[in-house]
Parts: C-alpha cells; structure tokens; sequence
C-alpha cells in the first residue's frame, strides 16, 4: 500500500467537502539528522522552560523508527478517545455488515471534525464501551482505561479515560496504515473526518506554522481538571520530505492558553526534528 494521501473527499449530508490532498514530499531543510538523545535533550530544556507536564510519542515511516519522551505518562484524554471510539463504529459496522446510517454519517463529522460531544454520546452508546475497550486491546493499547459515562464532567465520563502517549501512537499508526481492525475504506473514512478539523481545533501536532504544503490527519482534547489544564493532540503529517504520526499529552498549570502554546512548541520542535529520519 501506499504512504502518499490521496486527493481526499467526503460525502457529507448531501454535499461534497474537499478533506485534503496529496503533495511533494520536497524538504528544504539543511539541518543535520538528530539522534534520539538530542531530541529528549531538546524537549527536557523546552519543558524546563515552561513548566507543566508533557509527553511524546512519535513514529517516522520512513524508517520505521518510534521516539518517545516520557511516554508510559497517564493522562486523561479528552476528546481525542473519540478516535477510538470512531474505530469501535465501524469496527461494529463491519461486524454486523450494516453500513453507517445518515445520521450516524453526521454524527461521525460532528464528531470528529469540531469535537461535538452530543454526537459522541450517541455513537459510543450505539457501539457499546465494552466494544470501545475490545478494539482498542485489538489496536495494542495496553495501557488506556475507558470509561463510559455520557455526561460531561461525571467521576464516569469518557473524556476522563486515561491513556499514555505510547498507546496513543500504537492507535495512530494502526489508523493511519494498518489493516488489521478497521478495513482499508473505514480507515481512509477516519482519515478523511481527521483531514477535516475545524481550523480552531487544529493546535498541536497540526499547528501553524506548518506549511500549507503538508497534509495532515488530527485530533485534539482539552478540558479543565485539577492538577493542570489537560491539552492532547494527535496526528500525522505527510509532506515536505516527512512522514510521521505523533502524540502530545499534557497538563498545564497555567490554563489552557499557556498550556496550548506550549503543546504548538513542542510540535515544532518535532517538525522540524522530522527534516530528516532520527539518528
């Protein structure tokens, strides 16, 4: 199969919405490849200078390599359990050989391309949290804890489900190119709802300044807890010589702003890190 993104459509209630497209895979960049101790050495002095909480897990498709900083670091995940959760669906719509119905069509986009936790509530009751928690021991995440209340802010909500950074990329890449859980076209549906993320929710991984010469797949979750504002993003970049998905978990004192600047430093830091494959 290929790595390259496709031009990407979807059909979404009646219309037809441009979800990306395929680029040149052309860097610019004339920094030398880092080893992976320079890349934890970078992130230690960044996090050092800003306080709070963070882990990182990267995987590079060019060869094949995974980096991780402080990666087995539990954190609740917000809304960006709800790629899991997009995976259960259609690993259900499989199961049961149905397709998804139209309102499940918007449900999935609300969903997934501005967060909307009414349409999350309604697909995760319709595939079941046992479900959600099978696929996701299908994926190999052997550290999430999925929870399965629907009422935002409970002791039982699904967005105070835990998970760490190395699960997360173990999900990632089996989004992005496996073929395993999920079929070829229900992974490149998820890839297209992920393509599509309103433009305010596109911090983190996906973060300015990217160039507009890279496509990308994301999704964030943020949200208020004692401890630290949790802000974690999810992502694949393709372009520009690069590609490779990553993870940004975090907690940040200082409240969400602070903490979502910091989430875009750090994604820079692996951006540019990305010029060439990891030593």
């Amino acid at each position: 199969m290929s790595d390259s993104p496709m031009t990407r459509r979807l059909l979404v209630g009646g219309g037809l919405a441009t979800a990306g497209a395929a680029f040149l895979g052309t860097s610019t960049a004339n920094a030398a490849a880092l080893t992976s101790a320079q890349l934890t050495t970078k992130l230690k002095s960044y996090q050092a200078s800003r306080g709070g909480t963070f882990s990182v897990a990267l995987y590079d498709r060019r060869n094949h390599t995974t980096f991780s900083y402080q990666s087995t670091w539990r954190n609740e995940t917000l809304s960006i359990v709800k790629v899991l959760i997009m995976a259960t669906v259609l690993r259900r719509c499989q199961e049961r050989r149905v397709n998804l119905t139209s309102t499940q069509v918007s449900q999935a986009y609300a969903m997934m391309t501005r967060s909307d936790n009414t349409a999350a509530n309604a697909l995760l009751t319709w595939a079941g949290v046992s479900n959600v928690r099978r696929v996701a021991a299908l994926y190999g995440m052997t550290s999430t804890v999925i929870q399965g209340g629907t009422t935002a802010g409970a002791s039982n909500w699904w967005g105070y489900s835990t998970t760490t950074a190395r699960d997360q990329i173990v999900l990632m890449t089996g989004i992005i190119w496996g073929t395993t859980v999920i079929s070829v076209a229900n992974r490149d549906y998820l890839k297209r709802l992920m393509a599509q993320v309103i433009s305010s929710q596109r911090w983190g991984v996906c973060a300015p300044p990217l160039p507009t010469s890279n496509a990308w797949n994301t999704k964030n979750g943020w949200g208020p807890r004692t401890g630290g504002y949790r802000l974690n993003s999810v992502g694949h970049i393709y372009g520009n010589a690069r590609n490779y998905n990553a993870v940004i978990l975090s907690r940040a004192p200082q409240g969400f702003y602070y903490g979502r600047d910091t989430v875009n430093g750090v994604s820079k830091i692996l951006y540019s890190a990305m010029a060439e494959p990891l030593r």
